[in-house]
Order: structure tokens, then C-alpha cells, then sequence
């Protein structure tokens, strides 16, 4: 019996293979929240999901011979709810798509892990539409990204997870672009990157999928850095971290795929620490996480072998069941990776 580590790794390559194969269209963590707030509308309010109350998902296409789109769901949306609008098709260049995230003007960015590509949405942007910005290119150092966050000034943060390193892309970066700063090397720790979130300061978070540790840089911090942070150790309890979330008061939650749980790390947690709490209820081969202003939880489930769905859980939970639960075929849900909340 696979578990579902292995289940998920199956379904990257599996996908991977896909795309090489033409099963896929070639085109081609929760980043930090709360989201900063926009005075732009990232989507018009008649289809009801206006900017401020929205969750975003990276859907991944898995087995599906078809390219992945990101979907849009109402703030209130429940069970078998279809999404309220998404983008999806040749024009808009998604593909294997993981990564999720949004800037202060509501620009809406993505990471398709397969071929190496960010692409940039305009605010608003609905349907078969073709991204404002591509950054790709062999001058990029992209390399299987997943995990993405943005800072205050716009600067891109990008999780690649083949060549286990953070690269990290000036405001506005648009095509083969090389990155301004990166982090990477044996000091770093850094061990298959997946999520990644920023906090106030600008501090990076990285969840290391192969060696169970979260690693923590100063702002400041690029190359063969050694991390200011580590958390790592058995009484940690992580196991295959993948999406990562930091709440107004510096808590840090973490998505773990194997066996499936959410850890909840008190401030500035260091060392072979304890989380402070967890959620399990309702959880299986969570992928990404985001949290909204009002510190309710958004975990995005699933991979290529199980069925997916996002669960919610409110502000506080201490393993409680999901308030609610978004899953059904009319989601259109395939394999959600990353997830966001605006």
C-alpha cells in the first residue's frame, strides 16, 4: 500500500510525464497571510467574489489530460459549490500548476512547476486569458517551483524544489530574468523547498520536504546562508511539510502531507520545539495553506490518487472538525496544491 507520500511524489512525476508526453498543454504555504489589503478589486463583485473575500486555488490537472487553471471560490462557498470564476486555457500559459499568490495591487501569480514558468495575472483577470508578465527562461534558475510569496515592495520569492534553492525576482521581473538575490547551498539546509512565507519583517520561512525541518532567513541573508532559525527534531513532529502559513501574531502553521496534520509553532519557535497545537480533523495529503485576516485556516487536500477538497477551519481550532468543506465534482477540484485567500 503506497502512502500517500508516496502517492504524491507518483503524482508529480506521473504528471511530469504527462506533460512530456503531450498530456499536458507545454505552455507552461499559505504564501504569507493575512494578505496585505488592496484598494484594487481583484474580481468583479457581481460574479460574487469580490477582492476582499475570495479563496484562490492552484488546481493542478494530475492524470487529467488537460493544463491546470486556478479557480475562485466565494468566501462562503460550501460542499459541492462550482467555483465562481476561474482562469483556464491555452492563452493563459498554466500548466503543472502549484504555487499561488497575490501582490498589494491584487496581480495574481503562479508557479507551474512543470515547465519551470511563473506567470502574472492582471487584477481581475477572468477566463482564457494570456498573463501580463512570464518569467521563464534558462537565465530564471527556475527548477521545479513550488512554493511563492511576495514582500512589501513586490520582490518575488520562489521556491525551487529540484535544485533546493530560494530564488528571489525584483518587482515586475518579466522575462528571462535572473534573479536579484538567491539562497542555496550546504550551509542553507535547504532540502527540497516547498512552501514558504514571509513575515513583517520580511523574514523568510521555508518548509524542507525531505528533511522534515523548517529553516528561517533574515531579510538580508543570500547565498550559502546559514539559517537564522531552524526548527527540526522529533518532538517537532514534522513530517513531509509542504504548504506553511504565518498569522498576525507570528504563528506558524504547517501543512504536513505524511500523515496528515496541521502544526501550529508558537513566535519565534526555534530547535527541536513542540508545536503549541494541531489540527487533524478532516485531513488527508494536505498540500497548502493559507489563513485570512480573521485567522480562519484554508487547507487545500488531495493528490493525484485521493479525492480533493478544501477544508476550513475557524480561527482557534484545536482539531476540531472543518466548519466547512469544499469538495464534489461540481469544484471541479483535481490535485490543489496552493491556496490563497484575499
Amino acid at each position: 500500500m503506497l502512502t500517500s507520500t508516496t502517492r504524491l511524489a507518483a503524482g508529480l512525476c506521473a504528471a511530469a510525464a504527462l506533460a512530456a508526453c503531450g498530456g499536458l498543454q507545454s505552455a507552461v504555504t499559505p504564501g504569507p497571510a493575512p494578505a496585505q489589503p488592496s484598494t484594487q478589486r481583484g474580481l468583479d463583485a457581481k460574479r460574487g467574489c469580490p477582492e476582499a473575500h475570495c479563496i484562490i486555488v492552484a488546481n493542478a490537472p494530475g492524470y487529467a489530460k488537460s493544463s491546470g487553471n486556478l479557480l475562485f471560490f466565494a468566501e462562503n462557498a460550501n460542499k459541492d459549490a462550482p467555483p465562481v470564476g476561474k482562469i483556464a486555457g491555452s492563452k493563459t500559459q498554466l500548466s503543472f500548476v502549484t504555487g499561488v499568490a497575490t501582490d498589494a495591487r491584487s496581480d495574481l501569480y503562479a508557479t507551474n512547476w512543470y515547465p519551470n514558468r511563473i506567470t502574472v495575472y492582471a487584477a481581475g483577470a477572468q477566463g482564457n486569458v494570456a498573463p501580463v508578465r512570464t518569467i521563464a527562461g534558462s537565465s530564471t534558475e527556475l527548477d521545479q517551483p513550488d512554493g511563492i510569496a511576495l514582500d512589501a515592495s513586490n520582490n518575488l520569492y520562489i521556491a525551487n524544489q529540484e535544485s533546493s534553492r530560494i530564488t528571489v525576482y525584483a518587482a515586475d521581473a518579466n522575462g528571462n530574468a535572473a534573479p536579484a538575490r538567491e539562497i542555496g547551498g550546504t550551509n542553507t539546509l535547504l532540502n527540497y523547498p516547498r512552501g514558504i512565507a514571509l513575515d513583517s519583517d520580511s523574514n523568510l520561512y521555508v518548509g524542507n520536504w525531505l528533511s522534515n525541518t523548517i529553516t528561517v532567513y533574515a531579510s538580508s541573508q543570500a547565498g550559502d546562508a546559514t539559517p537564522i532559525r531552524t526548527i527540526a527534531g522529533s518532538d517537532t513532529k514534522l513530517t513531509n511539510p509542504t504548504g506553511i502559513a504565518l498569522d498576525s501574531s507570528g504563528y506558524l502553521y504547517v501543512a504536513n502531507s505524511d500523515p496528515s496534520v496541521v502544526l501550529v509553532y508558537a513566535p519565534d519557535a526555534n530547535g527541536n520545539v513542540a508545536p503549541v497545537r494541531s489540527l487533524t480533523a478532516y485531513l488527508y495529503s494536505p498540500l497548502g495553506i493559507a489563513l485570512d485576516t480573521a485567522g480562519k485556516a484554508y487547507v487545500s487536500n488531495g493528490d493525484a490518487d485521493d479525492l480533493p477538497f478544501v477544508s476550513v477551519q475557524e480561527a482557534g481550532s484545536k482539531g476540531k472538525a472543518p466548519s466547512r468543506m469544499i469538495e464534489g465534482k461540481k469544484t471541479t477540484l483535481q490535485i490543489p496544491f496552493g491556496i490563497t485567500v484575499r
